[in-house]
């Protein structure tokens, strides 16, 4: 892929608009590793000697007891009623637990436009760099302001680079991840060579798909990127905690934040897209509940971003209630 197209897939991204003819890298390798009927061992490309394990995902539903995720049903119907009740069109939910592995998905192969979430793949491949050399997080960048790319976001970043200002790379990030400033974003895309955005793609657990015409993907695809960064196997210990520690302080209060006890750590990332009537918001991160970490993911379909926001709050909630009320002999939320 030369940087050209790759330059106007991220410009997509970024305006969240569908433009025909216009997508990411199509990662097709993921989908000869989806089995539900055994497990799935991640491992990381372009060695000769050496084959990284990455990941391991259990097949749907158990864990290392081969008990069943016991709460599946209730969301699966939370699901229902909310198309029932006209508050979405479609929805996918993905959850795993962190502490041994057991996940379930609601409609988890169904493809929605990631839009800001693909700002993720940015930010780890300025860490992977960063490994290299630490220095290149003192870089330094000036925003021009010859063109706004904020405007076209729906949800607003509360802060923003301002036009003649000179950011560090460390800067820049923290726009880019803690507000979704396009913007920040694409001083740090312009930046990256093409490669190495795509090895972050090729490296990591993803199933983004462009021959729909836009940058398509399930939430069970994009559950790698959080798998993989909580586990410290793609980057090293430290940057992954820089990276988790940064999606921390995201800020939008309206999802999975909203449904949990204030003060419980979530490491999260949105993205809101539009296309006429059409509105898509979605949501993915780890939520540190006392009792052990779970990754949450919901994407979503609509009419109305302020019904699709609540929906987000109202099942993270609605899990949140499910892995605390969960007893020590639990399957998705035993007692740590």
């Amino acid at each position: 892929m030369n940087r050209a197209s790759l330059k106007k897939v991220v410009g997509y991204a970024l305006a969240g608009m569908v433009l025909v003819g216009i997508g990411w890298y199509a990662h097709g390798w993921y989908h000869c590793h989806d089995s539900r009927s055994a497990s799935r061992r991640v491992r990381a490309g372009g060695f000769r000697f050496i084959s990284p394990l990455l990941d391991v995902e259990l097949p749907e539903g158990v864990n290392n007891l081969q008990e069943p995720i016991h709460f599946k049903a209730k969301v699966a119907e939370f699901v229902e009623q909310q198309k029932r009740s006209g508050r979405i069109s479609s929805m996918s939910v993905y959850f795993r637990d962190l502490f041994d592995g057991p996940w379930f998905g609601i409609n988890e192969n169904a493809r929605f436009d990631a839009a800001s979430m693909m700002k993720v793949p940015v930010m780890i491949a300025w860490l992977k760099r960063a490994e290299k050399d630490p220095r290149v997080l003192d870089r330094q960048f000036v925003y021009d302001g010859k063109e706004d790319l904020t405007a076209v976001q729906t949800i607003k970043p509360r802060l923003t680079i301002a036009p003649g200002r000179r950011y560090s790379v460390e800067q820049l990030l923290r726009y880019m991840i803690n507000y979704s400033d396009n913007n920040a974003t694409t001083l740090l895309y312009n930046a990256l060579p093409p490669q190495e955005l795509n090895d972050v793609l090729d490296g990591m657990d993803i199933d983004n798909d462009s021959s729909g015409g836009n940058n398509a993907i399930s939430v069970h695809g994009y559950s790698g990127f959080f798998r993989i960064l909580y586990n410290a196997a793609y980057l090293n210990r430290e940057m992954s905690e820089k990276a988790l520690q940064l999606l921390t302080l995201e800020d939008f209060p309206q999802g999975i934040a909203a449904g949990i006890p204030k003060g419980t750590a979530v490491a999260a990332k949105f993205g809101e897209s539009h296309q006429g009537s059409e509105k898509q918001l979605h949501e993915f991160g780890i939520v540190y509940h006392p009792k052990g970490p779970y990754i949450i993911g919901i994407m979503t379909r609509g009419r109305d971003a302020t019904a699709l926001a609540a929906v987000i709050r109202d099942l993270s909630a609605l899990i949140y209630g499910e892995v605390s009320a969960a007893s020590p002999t639990g399957s998705a939320a035993a007692v740590r």
